[in-house]
């Protein structure tokens, strides 16, 4: 952490546009004219020869340049930045750092807002996607129909492999513009079909900008809630294997309720029923998913990177309620899987959750069920019991086969 009573003056952070002619605001000029010490990229940092000022090119790793501040924590600093800092920029990671009043920022046109133009499309629908840094995989966990996407690439997030995971996913007509060395002279916009790009052997330039509007079939991943059981791996059957099931699933979702920025525990996690929808729809949110067997961990992970929830997803390997201390603090639990360990886990979760927090637990068996109604007592407790009954074949007659009650217990922490 950045000592912020060393810096004597704010530092600015100038978004730059994408062509070295900059249009820089008068405040923006102001600042660089007077700057003492200025920090950016090496092909910013030779848009502005005239420079006075020391020039530092930014540190690799990008941890340096806490260090790089705190040396220069007496002059005035200018960083340079692309398009707007604030915007899948530096501003978010200088934020984690300073304090807003030690910093100053000045946007610029972006190489989104510039792709688009060329296009000729608007853009205030689009989903604005960073790849940088994140595995392609990611892009599962929120690709729909009929969408418009704005996809920051890197070097194995490239326009090809996109296209190749559009197609795979059901996308195959998705119309794609690749964007490449905007603002110079190499400048190139190119529209591609997704299938097509996919099998084919285009480069194209780092430098690049993916725009996505999705078309095709799809249907192989969720849109809405309650993804249906044989979309998931579990080493058995379709739709069978150590899964909560669909109607079940839901009913625990609408339970947790959950909300951007919270924390939730998946403790007995499975295959990851649960915590793979849990994350999927709350993107915003973390999930701990927490599971002890070997195979089911495989699985597990399988579902992870099959509905790309990598970001928001944990998985955790280890016995519960052991392995808790490691994890921070939830809002929200769920228990699906106990071993026989229930009461012990309901105690150290109920230990753990905040003041308006949340516990929800399943129960199949008799015994489990005791478990519950002994935890919570005279407390106000709501309990549902769902019984479900899938269609089957019988002697070539449809019948109704009934699935195993579940109670469900939702207990809030007052």
């Amino acid at each position: 952490m950045i000592d912020n009573q060393r810096l004597d003056a704010p530092i600015h952070v100038i978004g730059l546009g994408i062509q070295q002619d900059q249009n820089l605001c008068a405040a923006a000029r102001a600042a660089l004219a007077q700057a003492e010490v200025v920090i950016g990229g090496a092909r910013h940092l030779s848009w502005f020869p005239e420079l006075q000022a020391a020039t530092y090119s930014y540190p690799s790793p990008m941890e340096g340049l806490w260090a790089l501040l705190q040396a220069h924590a007496d002059k005035r600093i200018v960083l340079l930045a692309s398009g707007d800092p604030l915007c899948y920029g530096i501003g978010a990671l200088l934020l984690k750092h300073l304090e807003p009043e030690r910093l100053v920022f000045y946007p610029n046109v972006s190489s989104i807002q510039a792709a688009f133009a060329r296009i000729k499309r608007s853009w205030q629908q689009a989903q604005i996607i960073s790849l940088h840094g994140r595995s392609l995989q990611s892009l599962r966990a929120v690709l729909r129909a009929n969408q418009l996407y704005a996809l920051l690439t890197d070097r194995t997030s490239h326009p090809v492999a996109i296209a190749g995971l559009l197609t795979t996913v059901g996308f195959k007509d998705s119309r794609l513009w690749i964007a490449e060395e905007l603002g110079t002279s190499q400048e190139r916009v190119r529209r591609f079909q997704a299938d097509e790009l996919a099998n084919s052997q285009f480069v194209f330039s780092s430098l690049n900008v993916v725009i996505v509007e999705t078309r095709g079939p799809g249907g192989l991943l969720p849109e809405f809630p309650g993804i249906p059981d044989e979309y998931f791996l579990t080493g058995e059957a379709s739709g069978k294997g150590m899964l909560s099931k669909r109607e079940v699933r839901l009913n625990i979702l609408s339970l947790l309720a959950s909300r951007a920025g919270e924390i939730g525990w998946d403790i007995g996690a499975g295959c990851g029923g649960v915590a793979v929808e849990w994350a999927r729809w709350n993107p915003q949110g973390a999930v701990y998913a927490i599971e002890c067997h070997g195979q089911r961990l495989q699985y597990l992970k399988a579902n992870q990177e099959r509905f790309g929830v990598l970001n928001n997803l944990h998985i955790v390997a280890g016995y519960a309620p052991e392995i808790l201390t490691r994890l921070p603090d939830p809002d929200k639990v769920f228990i699906g899987g106990s071993q026989g360990n229930l009461m012990a886990l309901l105690e150290a979760a109920w230990r753990r959750l905040p003041s308006r927090g949340r516990l929800v637990a399943s129960a199949v068996t008799e015994d489990s069920r005791i478990e519950l109604y002994r935890f919570a007592g005279e407390q106000p407790a709501q309990w549902t019991e769902i019984s479900v009954a899938r269609e089957d074949r019988l002697a070539d007659q449809r019948v109704f086969r009934p699935q195993l009650p579940v109670l469900l217990m939702q207990l809030d922490k007052a």
